[in-house]
């Protein structure tokens, strides 16, 4: 009796309890991207239009990206270094965000307001 419960325990204690997916079996899952069910009513009606903005870099204004591909249609015209290294696609790294063109720095989240800067200076002024 003892050796067949022994036996029962040994064979269940080998046996994983998580089971992993099968990494040869082909997976149907739709990996399309698409709104999340909770996520504005004009984000979800717009939904190419914001995943176009969302891929088009931080900080840009729909008008913004309108104009960018209206100007891939239409050739992009001379000067096409300069727009590669204004645009940060010259592959230089930047030390400074300042360094940045203005739309990348210039943005609500990066300003600092004078009661911010009131508060961090008076904390510091503790350390010193």
């Amino acid at each position: 009796m003892f050796r067949r419960t022994l036996a029962r325990l040994a064979s269940e204690a080998r046996q994983p309890r998580i089971k992993f997916p099968d990494r040869k079996a082909s997976t149907s899952a739709d990996h399309t991207p698409h709104p999340h069910p909770a996520a504005p009513q004009d984000v979800a009606k717009n939904f190419d239009h914001f995943q176009e903005v969302f891929q088009s870099g931080p900080h840009f204004h729909p008008e913004k990206v309108q104009q960018m591909s209206s100007q891939s249609s239409t050739g992009g015209g001379g000067g096409g270094s300069s727009a590669a290294s204004s645009s940060g696609k010259g592959g230089e790294v930047v030390e400074d965000i300042h360094e940045l063109p203005k739309r990348f720095w210039a943005t609500p989240a990066l300003a600092i307001e004078e009661n911010e800067m009131d508060a961090i200076m008076g904390a510091a002024e503790h350390f010193l």
